[in-house]
């Protein structure tokens, strides 16, 4: 029997030593002075805006007025963000983890991560400036899209399904994203051609006018639609690139052993990799709607920043954070509108601590609860 020999490894240098001590103390300095930093904003919004509260200097129905509209113009953006960011990006994390192959893959995933690296005043300046004029203009036709492309995937599956399986092989899942890409454009193409015909039919010719009349709805050219749009875009990359870590971090063993049982992909993707990846996609929708509640210049510039309480996605809105940053120049310190910035943006800091602490919360409990799938967090 051969004794393992005691590897002991080669001593420092002096210099090595301090060098590593230098880094070390840099690293501590510089996570604590994050937390530090972060815990001085709050001291100095709980400073500024207490005594003027508990003072008798701001009235409750004032305050009530002045924040409500903007708290719910803040919820209403994230909400229309999150509901067209989420599906597209954990849609396209999980065909990028799952089917795409590591080649295609290697050369996608680094180009819609680089999509975060895009500031949001030129997201809002194209949403504000762009986009929105040309969505009044072509509204029939960009409402009948957002029905008929599901459809047209939906449509795409099923055909694709009952192809022979040489005509399958060559349009292989792996390559959806490819050849799916024709097939969207050519639908969005006799979607905005048959469109005008489609709004004379069933709306007279008009859906502005149509929607004011029947529905009462009061379409604004900057609106939640063109937010959710835009904003969507915006968080869409971190929300993807941390859900496709999360679902990649699953151990390949637990898909071949759930087909080896003689489960499906979706029932393999369902009750085995979905549950193993769930604390790192919880993670990353809390991350992209804390963006989103935060984000300023998109709402400042494609929502018209209109103090409106209304859920409809044709109304503007005005957020906290875009009413801070259009205000706040002009406020005098110590005066009523300072003390009301100053309370909007602590609303704001303890909202986003509430929701980051409660994403750490239910992330550790799913990962206790699914520890046994050896899933990563």
């Amino acid at each position: 029997m051969i004794e393992p020999q005691n590897l002991v490894s080669a001593p420092r240098s002096p210099w090595r030593r301090r060098f590593d001590r230098l880094a070390t103390g840099l690293i501590a300095a510089g996570g604590i002075g994050v937390i530090v930093a972060v815990m001085a904003i709050g001291a100095f919004l709980v400073v500024e805006v207490l005594p003027a509260l508990f003072g008798g200097r701001l009235e409750m129905e004032r305050v009530r007025l002045a924040l409500t509209p903007m708290a719910w113009g803040t919820l209403k953006a994230a909400l229309w963000a999150m509901i067209f960011a989420v599906p597209l990006a954990l849609g396209a994390a999980i065909h990028s983890a799952l089917f795409m192959t590591q080649r295609l893959r290697s050369r996608m995933k680094p180009t819609l991560e680089m999509m975060e690296a895009m500031p949001g005043v030129v997201v809002g300046f194209v949403a504000g400036l762009v986009m929105a004029p040309w969505i009044e203009r072509h509204l029939a036709g960009v409402l009948t899209l957002m029905l008929v492309l599901p459809l047209g995937v939906l449509l795409a599956a099923g055909l694709w399904r009952r192809l022979p399986s040489g005509w399958r092989r060559r349009l292989s899942l792996a390559r959806a994203g490819l050849w799916l890409v024709p097939w969207l454009l050519l639908l969005a193409l006799a979607t905005f051609a048959l469109a005008p015909w489609l709004e004379g039919l069933l709306f007279g010719g008009d859906l502005r006018v149509w929607l004011d009349r029947e529905l009462g709805l009061d379409y604004a050219t900057r609106n939640a639609m063109i937010v959710g749009v835009a904003m969507g875009f915006a968080v869409m990359p971190s929300i993807y690139a941390l859900a496709e870590d999360a679902l990649s971090g699953v151990p390949s063993r637990l898909g071949e052993g759930a087909h080896a049982l003689g489960a499906t992909r979706w029932q393999t993707l369902r009750r085995v990799v979905l549950p193993a990846a769930s604390p790192g996609i919880f993670a990353a929708v809390m991350i992209g709607t804390g963006r989103a509640v935060g984000e300023t210049m998109i709402v400042l510039m494609a929502s018209g920043n209109a103090s409106l309480m209304s859920l409809s996605p044709f109304e503007g809105m005005r957020s906290m954070a875009a009413g801070i940053a259009v205000e706040l120049p002009e406020a005098v310190p110590g005066s009523e509108a300072y003390v009301l910035l100053m309370l909007a943006a602590l609303l704001l800091f303890i909202f986003t601590f509430l929701v980051n602490t409660l994403a750490e919360v239910v992330r550790s409990r799913l990962r206790r609860r699914y520890r046994w799938l050896g899933g990563a967090a």
